[in-house]
């Protein structure tokens, strides 16, 4: 009777699992994955240490997930990701470090949340997280072509990045707002989030780069140190892409 009773359980199952394997698509040759296993962050993330968990995304976001993961693969060529990102895994919530994550990214791999409209997960801010978590795949994988001395310049001379934890701290400690600070900008940063790290400030200007907010062009002409760094990022894309111009990056904001 046990035998049977398995049977039949598998049987009912494997209908389910179908159906949920069904929802994951591929988009410009880019895996996008909506089912939900820790198995999905790499090994070295699932040690006691790092402690990588997630939740799976519910279901009646999934559609909304796929047409925001459309709209931003289609500002990178082919090419390009078929270099740089295997997957994109979708979440409710994820956390490392017993801390919140509203994305993340691995060696080829980005790890997005979207937890509903009503908690803030728009589509304008999973577009964006996206982005900056992309930036950071690149950034590693073209480190030659950015320059790294000429970036530190356009800081006040008095600043250091003061994340030990390289943003990780700043989430922990509530000083990761990704609100445009006009103040911080004479100082050569956009949000207070962009001081934690220099690769948090990239990401921080590369995602306002795809996908502008409001003042954010505003900022760039009014601000000498932040037209340098918007210069010099604009260059790095540049080198990686031709088709990447400042012009090219004006025209999201229209």
């Amino acid at each position: 009777m046990n035998s049977r009773r398995l049977t039949l359980v598998l049987v009912l199952l494997l209908p389910l699992a179908a159906m949920s394997q069904s929802e994951d698509t591929t988009i410009q040759q880019v895996k996008v994955v909506f089912n939900y296993s820790v198995y999905n962050f790499p090994q070295e993330w699932r040690n006691d240490r790092i402690d990588a968990q997630g939740q799976a995304i519910a279901t009646d976001e999934i559609q909304r997930s796929k047409q925001v993961a459309v709209a931003a693969l289609n500002k990178y060529s082919t090419t390009l990701l078929e270099y740089n990102l295997k997957t994109v895994y979708f979440l409710k919530s994820m956390q490392f470090f017993g801390v919140g994550y509203g994305g993340t990214n691995s060696t080829d791999a980005l790890y997005m949340t979207n937890n509903g409209i009503a908690m803030g997960y728009t589509n304008r801010y999973i577009e964006q997280t996206f982005h900056h978590e992309f930036s950071s795949i690149l950034f590693r994988n073209y480190i030659r072509f950015f320059d790294t001395t000429a970036w530190k310049r356009a800081n006040d001379p008095t600043f250091d990045y003061n994340d030990p934890e390289s943003g990780v701290g700043s989430i922990r400690t509530g000083r990761s707002s990704q609100v445009l600070d006009r103040a911080l900008a004479r100082y050569g940063f956009l949000t207070e989030y962009s001081m934690s790290s220099l690769e948090n400030d990239l990401n921080t200007l590369a995602q306002n780069l795809f996908l502008p907010d409001s003042d954010f062009w505003k900022i760039v002409d009014g601000y000498p140190r932040i037209k340098i760094k918007v210069g010099l990022l604009i260059l790095f894309y540049s080198q990686i892409d031709h088709r990447y111009s400042e012009s090219y990056f004006r025209n999201f904001d229209h």
